[in-house]
């Protein structure tokens, strides 16, 4: 699991924790409000049960006893029970909690002397039992009421429904239950409850409170996201200083904590490419410069005597000068980089082959019409010639030679494949850098520098491409030119 979240994106990781901290606190939450809320619902529930007690308690105090069953059952309701026995129906003080006292206090002040009080707590509340015999007395009792109120207005007013319709049952849960002494010795028993529905969350603000909590991620993500933004560039500024060698600039409008790797990063762009800069200027000046002794070795080789020694020398100075001029070239490739131009890719590729067919060499390649593209055209035939190239000159005499093209949408492939004796698959990241010569692996002549796939690689480069070189089957070896057509 770690490890799978080690592994996502920042901004996902980020989303990740952000939601699990906002479910676990509005879930946390919540609790602790419900909680409270039926907490202070009982509390109300309590108060003013023991309120309507202490009335009814001095309403029986000072009515006959005749009266007292019809006063209960006029005083009864869904959310209080109400009866009177001989004993109580709480025996003794149950509970010496700070509120159960402060009942009895108010009880004692309004002259109730002995009484008794059970608080349920919140986990034990049992539902209270309303009898359909409780229930029907009720009704019957309220309809009297409504009738006898209608007759003293007239008589001619519909009767008004009973509060609680037929076969209706709410769900109360007690809250206090006690028992109170009268003067006359019998004890007045009662039961409070709170409905149930009224301590639940509505939907309305469940839903009410899932959306802020929603709202609130969203707007949290699109932040994160924003401030991540920076982080973002930086790394396509880092592939595309990769692929191009050219600075790209970071903009350092974010979060200040990035400021100073935007700084670095940038400095570096420009350190990198001033020092590739300064290097390839002083190869090229080097180079420039060896050409002047060459000149004058050559001139004072024509004056030798023909010989051996003479042309052995020759041929050294031709070699030297290849390299040089192969040399001056590297530099001048990352000196300078072409204009892309739309090129006929198809006609391109069918010259560099009728060319090489002039000079003898046979060079398998299908034509494919219409096959066109935003390339560096000069670019593009100097590195498909210095594939050929390497493929004449180590394949051998008999090797196939084949070249093909493919594009897709974003990018052009340029494949040039033979059958001589390869290169060694520990040696093929080793060839493309400049200078390498693989003697054993390769039949190389002495004007061979060691440039042409390094020249390669880094025209490929520098145009957001790459340079594969494998295996070619059953044997040979096979080079691939990846081209971004943008």
């Amino acid at each position: 699991m770690v490890n799978w979240y080690q592994r996502q994106k920042l901004i996902h990781q980020i989303g990740l924790v952000i939601l699990i901290g906002f479910a676990v606190s509005f879930c946390l939450t919540l609790f602790l409000l419900s909680y409270d809320k039926s907490q202070r619902l009982s509390q109300l529930s309590v108060s003013g049960a023991l309120q309507r007690v202490i009335s009814i308690a001095d309403t029986l105090e000072q009515t006959s006893d005749a009266l007292h069953d019809s006063i209960l059952k006029a005083s009864s309701s869904s959310d209080l029970q109400l009866s009177l026995t001989d004993k109580p129906r709480v025996e003794s003080q149950q509970n010496s909690s700070d509120m159960a006292q402060r009942l009895l206090q108010r009880l004692n002040a309004a002259g109730i002397q002995e009484a008794h009080i059970a608080l349920v707590s919140q986990a034990e509340r049992p539902l209270m039992d309303l009898s359909s015999r409780d229930m029907n007395a009720m009704h019957r009792s309220m309809m009297d009421n409504d009738s006898t109120r209608n007759g003293m207005m007239g008589g001619n007013q519909s009767r008004r429904e009973p509060r609680y319709g037929r076969g209706v049952r709410l769900n109360y849960s007690a809250t206090v239950d006690g028992s109170v002494k009268l003067s006359s010795g019998k004890w007045l028993n009662f039961s409070s409850g709170i409905e149930n529905d009224i301590t639940h969350w509505s939907t309305s603000v469940l839903i009410a409170l899932a959306s802020v909590m929603l709202l609130t991620v969203l707007i949290s993500l699109f932040i994160v996201r924003r401030a991540l933004k920076p982080i973002s560039e930086l790394g396509q500024a880092a592939q595309a200083f990769a692929r191009n060698k050219q600075v790209h600039e970071v903009s350092n409008d974010g979060p200040r904590d990035l400021m100073p790797t935007i700084d670095a990063f940038n400095d570096m762009q420009h350190q990198v490419t001033d020092y590739i800069s300064e290097r390839t200027k002083l190869l090229a000046a080097i180079s420039h410069d060896l050409r002047t002794p060459l000149t004058s070795l050559r001139l004072r080789v024509e004056f030798i005597e023909e010989g051996e020694d003479k042309q052995q020398l020759l041929r050294t100075i031709n070699t030297m000068d290849s390299m040089l001029t192969a040399t001056m070239r590297f530099a001048k490739n990352d000196a300078e980089k072409e204009a892309r131009q739309m090129t006929n890719i198809d006609s391109l590729l069918q010259t560099i082959v009728d060319e090489y067919d002039e000079k003898g060499v046979a060079i398998h390649y299908q034509a494919q019409d219409g096959l066109t593209g935003n390339i560096p055209p000069l670019s593009v035939r100097r590195m498909t010639e210095n594939l050929l190239n390497n493929a004449i000159q180590y394949a051998g005499n008999d090797a196939q030679i084949a070249l093909s093209a493919l594009r897709d949408a974003d990018n052009l492939t340029i494949c040039v494949s033979d059958n001589g004796v390869g290169i060694p698959a520990d040696k093929l990241q080793e060839v493309v850098k400049p200078f390498a010569r693989l003697n054993e692996a390769r039949d190389t002549e002495g004007s061979n520098v060691g440039l042409g796939l390094a020249i390669t690689h880094s025209l490929a480069t520098a145009y957001g491409g790459s340079l594969t070189l494998a295996a070619n089957q059953p044997h040979g070896l096979k080079a691939t030119i990846s081209l971004s057509l943008s």
